[in-house]
C-alpha cells in the first residue's frame, strides 16, 4: 500500500538516504538489516526507517523522528516519465457492484501486484529473469512489464496496474447554457412524482434546441448518453426524495444504527409477530390442499433462541397470540414428546417486555389481560419501522429459505414461482409440517452459529444458557420460574367475552351453558350493583365451544361450562357459525310483507296526522269566527255545557218515592260485633 514502510524480512527499506534490506526482525524496536550498497550487516531503529529510495526519493527519518530535509526537492522525481506516472488517476472499483469482466480485470492486477512485488524485493541484478517470466505469464511487453513496476513502486497499488481513468474524466465537452437547459428538464420532467423517460426528455431537449427556443448558437442537440450522465450526478437519495418517495428514503438511507436497548439478559425482551409459511399444506383425511398455514412466532431478542409457536390455517388473531405465548411460556418437554422430537430446548418462563407491532389481535384484551396477569411490559413496534423487528423478521426470513425446499413451496412471488404446481406437490398436513419445522428449530437452527452484532458466531443455545448461567453484560439470571399449572396457563391466554350469570346459566354464541355451581354464584350476584361489576370473564377455544371457561372471582379458578343440551358434541366456532349461515333466516320470507307493512303503517299514521291538524285548524277557525261577531251562537249540540244547560233537577217527591222502593240489605246478626262497654 502506499505510504506505508514494509517491516518484513526480504522488505527494502531507508535509513539515512540509504536503501537496506531487512534481515531479521528482532523486537518492536530494531530489525537487523543489511546496507544495499556494499553488505555491511547493522541493527537499525525501527523509528528511523523509511520508504527506500527509488530513483532518488527517500522518507527517511532524522534522530528526532522527524523527516528529513537533507534530500531537498533534487530527490523529487524530475523526469517527464515519472511526473506523468505521479500524476496518472487510479481507477478504483470501491464501493461499486462490479461486472463479470471488471472482477476479471482486477483478478488479473492483483495476481500481476504480487508478482511484481517479488521483483521489487529481489536486488536489481537479478531481476532480469523475473522480469521475462512476467511478460510470459500476464501477456505483456517488456516496456509494458518496466512501466507496471514503476507504477506499483509509486502508487503500492494492484488499481495502478488497471488502465488509467481518462485525463479529461469528469470534465464537459458541452456548453454551460446547454447543461443548464439539460438540468432545467430533468427537474421539470424526471425528478418529479410521475416522471417521464430519459428517452421522451431527450426528445424535448432536441426539439427546443433545434427551434432556437433557448437561442444557443452552434448547437443542434445532444446525445441520449450525455442526458444520462447528466442524470446520474443527482444522487439517488436526492432523486427519490424529489419523487416525493419519502418512505423509501427513509428505508434505505435512514439510520439504524444501535443496538435494541435493554436486550442484555435471557427473556429481557421477545418479539410476536404472523408470517404466511408459503408452503401448501394437505388435508388430515382426503391429502387434497387445503393452502398455506400461519405461523405466529415468538423470540428471545437477547439469544435469537425461538421461546414458542403456533401453526394455524386461519389468518393471525388472538387465538394464534394467545396459544404462542403459552407455548413460550411453559416447558417443552410434553411437547416434543408429543410430536416425536428429540433434542435440547430449555426454554421457559416470564419475559419482562413483549415487544409487537400495531395489529389488533397483538394489542387486544386478552393481550392486556395477560401483561397484568403475567407482570410483563407491553412495548408496540413504532408505525412504519419495520427495522424495530428485525430480530423476528431476520427469523422469517431464515424460514422462508428453509421452507422454499420443500414440495409445495409458493415460493416469494409468482415471477420466481413460474409454472410449478405447488397444489399438485403439496404432501404435507398441517401436524407433519409443525413435526418438521419443530425437527428444524431444535436440531438446526438453534445449533447454527449466528452472525448478530452481539451474538459472538455463538449458536441460539450456546448464547441463552452463556447468559442464564454464566452472563454477559449482565450477572447470569438463574433459571427462569416454571409454570405450576400449564392448564390454567393456556386457558388465561384464550380470547374472552364478558357475560352475566341468569338462573344459572350463561348465554354466549347464541347457545346456553350451564353448571351447577353457576346456581350458588348467580344467588350470591347483588343486583343492585351497577351492570357492568356484575359481569364474569369467560374464556373460549374457537376451535372448540362446547366447553367454556368461567373465572370465578371468588376463588381465581376456572369453572367449567358445558352445553345445556347434552345432545349437542363438540363443533368449532367457525362451524357453528357456518352452520347458522347455512341454516339462514326462517323469516326472511317475509321480509317483503313486513316492509310492505311497515309502509301501509307510516303511510296510515301520515294520514290521520293530516285529517287531525286540518280539523284542528277548522275548530280554530270557528272559534275566531264566533269570538268576533255580535250575537254568540248557540252551543254547539256537542258541547258539554250544552248538555247541563238543557237538564232538568228531579221533582223531590219523586226522588222520595225511588228512595222507598230501595230495600236494605239483610246484614247476619252474628257477624255484628257488640261493642264493649266503656265501664
Amino acid at each position: 500500500m502506499p505510504n506505508t514502510i514494509p517491516l518484513q524480512p526480504g522488505d527494502i527499506v531507508s535509513f539515512r538516504d540509504q536503501n537496506w534490506r531487512i534481515l531479521h526482525v528482532e523486537d518492536f524496536e530494531r530489525v537487523l538489516a543489511t546496507r544495499v550498497s556494499d553488505q555491511r550487516h547493522d541493527f537499525l531503529p525501527i523509528a528511523e526507517l523509511g520508504l527506500p529510495v527509488w530513483d532518488g526519493t527517500a522518507t527517511s527519518k532524522d534522530s528526532q523522528g522527524k523527516p528529513s530535509d537533507e534530500m531537498g526537492t533534487a530527490n523529487i522525481p524530475t523526469s517527464r516519465n515519472a511526473q506523468r506516472l505521479l500524476k496518472r488517476k487510479i481507477r478504483q472499483f470501491m464501493g461499486e457492484e462490479l461486472t463479470e469482466e471488471q472482477k476479471k480485470l482486477l483478478d488479473n492486477a492483483i495476481k500481476e501486484f504480487k508478482s511484481i512485488i517479488v521483483i521489487l524485493k529481489t536486488p536489481r541484478q537479478a531481476r532480469g529473469p523475473l522480469v521475462d517470466e512476467l511478460c510470459k505469464k500476464f501477456n505483456i511487453s517488456t516496456a509494458t512489464a518496466y512501466r507496471h513496476i514503476a507504477l506499483v513502486r509509486l502508487h503500492g497499488s494492484p488499481e495502478a496496474i488497471l488502465p488509467a481513468v481518462r485525463a479529461d474524466s469528469g470534465h464537459y465537452r458541452l456548453k454551460s447554457e446547454v447543461r443548464e437547459v439539460m438540468r432545467d428538464h430533468l427537474r421539470k420532467y424526471r425528478f418529479i412524482e410521475e416522471p417521464k423517460t430519459l428517452s421522451n426528455i431527450h426528445e424535448l431537449i432536441n426539439g427546443a434546441l433545434k427551434r432556437g427556443t433557448y437561442q444557443i448558437k452552434e448547437c443542434k442537440g445532444i446525445s441520449l448518453s450525455a442526458l444520462r450522465n447528466m442524470e446520474q450526478e443527482t444522487t439517488l437519495k436526492e432523486k427519490l426524495l424529489l419523487q416525493g418517495r419519502k418512505k423509501i428514503v427513509k428505508d434505505k438511507f435512514g439510520s439504524k444504527v444501535g443496538k435494541l436497548p435493554d436486550n442484555d439478559y435471557p427473556l429481557a425482551i421477545v418479539q410476536v409477530d404472523h408470517t404466511p409459511t408459503q408452503v401448501c399444506l394437505v388435508d388430515e383425511l382426503d391429502r387434497q390442499p387445503i393452502g398455506d398455514a400461519w405461523l405466529t412466532l415468538v423470540i428471545d431478542t437477547y439469544s435469537r433462541m425461538v421461546l414458542g409457536f403456533f401453526l394455524s390455517l386461519d389468518p393471525p388473531s388472538t387465538l394464534s397470540t394467545g396459544m404462542a405465548l403459552a407455548h413460550a411460556f411453559l416447558p417443552k418437554e410434553d411437547f416434543m414428546r408429543s410430536v416425536g422430537v428429540s433434542g435440547e430446548w430449555p426454554c421457559w418462563g416470564f419475559p419482562d417486555i413483549v415487544h409487537v407491532d400495531n395489529a389488533a389481535e397483538l394489542n387486544g384484551r386478552m393481550m392486556h389481560g395477560a401483561r397484568r396477569l403475567y407482570r410483563f411490559d407491553l412495548r408496540d413496534r413504532p408505525v412504519g419501522s419495520p427495522n424495530f423487528g428485525g430480530h423476528v423478521e431476520s427469523a422469517f426470513k431464515t424460514f422462508m429459505y428453509e421452507f422454499k425446499s420443500l414440495p409445495g413451496t409458493k415460493f416469494s412471488n409468482p415471477t420466481e414461482r413460474g409454472e410449478y404446481d405447488s397444489e399438485g406437490k403439496a404432501i404435507f398436513t398441517i401436524a407433519e409440517f409443525e413435526t418438521l419445522f419443530t425437527e428444524f428449530l431444535v436440531n438446526d437452527y438453534h445449533l447454527r452459529k449466528h452472525r448478530g452484532k452481539e451474538m459472538d458466531r455463538l449458536t441460539p443455545l450456546q448464547k441463552w444458557k452463556k447468559g442464564i448461567f454464566e452472563g454477559d453484560s449482565m450477572p447470569p439470571t438463574g433459571l427462569p420460574e416454571r409454570p405450576a399449572d400449564p392448564m390454567a396457563l393456556r386457558i388465561s391466554l384464550l380470547p374472552f367475552y364478558m357475560r352475566t350469570i341468569r338462573n344459572g346459566i350463561v348465554e354466549i354464541f347464541t347457545e346456553n351453558y350451564h353448571n351447577p355451581a353457576l346456581t350458588l354464584i348467580g344467588d350470591s350476584i347483588n343486583l343492585e350493583k351497577p351492570y357492568a361489576e356484575r359481569l364474569y370473564e369467560v374464556r373460549y377455544d374457537p376451535r372448540d365451544i362446547s366447553q367454556l371457561w368461567l373465572l370465578n372471582p371468588a376463588t381465581g379458578d376456572y369453572l367449567d361450562i358445558h352445553f345445556t343440551d347434552l345432545r349437542k358434541g363438540s363443533i368449532s366456532l367457525w362451524e357453528h357459525n357456518a352452520r347458522k349461515k347455512r341454516l339462514g333466516d326462517p323469516s326472511a320470507q317475509f321480509a317483503d310483507q313486513r316492509y310492505e307493512s311497515k309502509q301501509r303503517r307510516e303511510e296510515f299514521k301520515i294520514t290521520s296526522a293530516r285529517r287531525t291538524k286540518q280539523q284542528r285548524l277548522a275548530n280554530e277557525k270557528e272559534r275566531r269566527r264566533a269570538e268576533g261577531s255580535l250575537v254568540k251562537p248557540p252551543p254547539s249540540p256537542n258541547s258539554r255545557s250544552a248538555v247541563s244547560a238543557h237538564k232538568k233537577p228531579l221533582d223531590p217527591e219523586r226522588l222520595k218515592a225511588l228512595r222507598d222502593k230501595v230495600r236494605p240489605a239483610a246484614v247476619d246478626p252474628s257477624i255484628i260485633k257488640e261493642k264493649p262497654d266503656d265501664t
